[in-house]
């Protein structure tokens, strides 16, 4: 077995599996299974709220998704529209590692509304 089939059977039988790291989420319009990372997301979000990165009264939820790049209909780029289930959000950014999308996004919000 090659590394590259020991790799695409690690990404089907243990990350996007239910039972282990993956879960189900509608994503720009298709029904997925995929993995949303928080643990980056935290590190993201601090460095935001310290106001290097955001103007002051604006605030922003942030997603990084890991999903394979067949199940969407589109590899996405950054700077276009993306819903996770139902919410908007902008892609930050997309990287493509074997077939698997990595995808950070962001959502910006002033006074509790969407911009």
């Amino acid at each position: 077995m090659s590394f590259q089939d020991m790799v695409a059977a690690d990404v089907e039988n243990v990350f996007l599996n239910p039972e282990e790291f993956g879960e189900t989420h509608n994503l720009d319009g298709v029904t997925c299974t995929c993995v949303v990372a928080n643990d980056a997301t935290y590190d993201r979000e601090a460095r935001l709220k310290d106001g290097k990165r955001t103007p002051d009264g604006l605030h922003g939820d942030y997603l990084t998704v890991c999903v394979r790049k067949s199940d969407l209909q589109r590899v996405p780029k950054q700077g276009d529209n993306f819903k996770v289930d139902k919410k908007r959000y902008t892609v930050d950014s997309c990287a493509d590692d074997m077939g698997i999308l990595t995808i950070t996004l962001g959502a910006y919000r002033m006074g509790g509304g969407l911009l």
